[in-house]
């Protein structure tokens, strides 16, 4: 995984300083934003590289469900700083625009560098996915996706560039820059909400509480699931929930039927971390509960 993170790294960096070069010499600032868009994947490679030996570290008496909640600090930091670039990609942009600025036609290098960076990123997300698919690491596989994403991008630079040359309009670069810039802030708040869901034990998806519902009724002694809580360890969930069953039952009978119920949740739900069931007498009544999902408010 770590072979695979630094392959990632210097690959972004190559095409990222290819890009920004190219850019700069070529005056087109939709290769530069493109570039900067680049430049982004180099700090999430490298997130991962920090990450990776933090989140493998094992549960102490101070972190008891492990590290890997450090995945999702790092991400909020690094959405940051994604955030950051597009802003400036924006405002450039924006600046060139309303005061039409007359710019001359970007150099044909554009063009060149912007194929060299798709066969390129095409060819990272490749072998990205595949290590990851490997591995089974959903941060590599999150990573390939993302570099397919920018192959989208750069191709609508291409296309764009295109346009420019053919109909001669170079107020078209600053409108593509605008556009990149666009998804670089939307990218960020994206990654910044996804990692702070997590960091605030959110559920990114709640149809789980239907899942381990529907895994509770299949077990005939159980019944009532309720306070029904989840949140993620890592890309793992850790599940809470009361059941009820008869109150006549000796100990040994209901530890049983919350064992069954467990297995139940597990077959049903994938990447569990840990489960806690809690045993009640059926038919008990509780005061109102705060916390926790019922079948009555989903």
């Amino acid at each position: 995984m770590l072979i695979t993170s630094w392959v990632s790294v210097i690959g972004n960096a190559l095409l990222s300083l290819l890009k920004i070069v190219a850019g700069i010499v070529s005056g087109s600032l939709a290769v530069l934003s493109d570039g900067l868009d680049s430049a982004s994947d180099v700090f999430t490679s490298l997130v991962i590289l920090i990450a990776t030996p933090i989140i493998s570290r094992p549960p102490n008496s101070k972190f008891v469900y492990g590290h890997e909640k450090a995945e999702n600090i790092a991400s909020t930091v690094l959405s940051f700083v994604i955030f950051l670039m597009g802003g400036q990609v924006l405002i450039a942009s924006t600046g060139k625009i309303i005061r039409g600025e007359i710019t001359e036609l970007p150099s044909t290098v554009a063009i060149g560098v912007t194929v060299v960076s798709i066969v390129g990123k095409l060819l990272l997300a490749l072998y990205q996915f595949r290590q990851g698919k490997r591995v089974n690491s959903s941060m590599l596989r999150a990573n390939a996706v993302n570099m397919r994403n920018d192959v989208i991008i750069s191709s609508g630079v291409l296309l764009g560039l295109g346009f420019t040359f053919l109909l001669d309009l170079p107020v078209l670069d600053p409108i593509i820059a605008l556009l990149i810039s666009i998804y670089i802030i939307y990218s960020a708040v994206g990654i910044f909400r996804d990692a702070n869901v997590v960091l605030m034990d959110g559920m990114r998806d709640t149809t789980i509480y239907k899942e381990i519902i529907r895994a509770v009724e299949k077990v005939p002694e159980a019944s009532n699931p309720h306070r029904i809580r989840s949140s993620h360890t890592g890309n793992f969930y850790n599940i809470v929930l009361d059941i009820e069953v008869d109150g006549n039952l000796p100990l040994a009978e209901a530890h049983r039927i919350a064992q069954k119920t467990e297995d139940a949740i597990k077959a049903a739900v994938d990447n569990i971390y840990d489960i806690v069931i809690h045993v009640e007498p059926q038919g008990v009544k509780h005061c109102e509960e705060k916390y926790g999902v019922n079948k009555d408010n989903l």
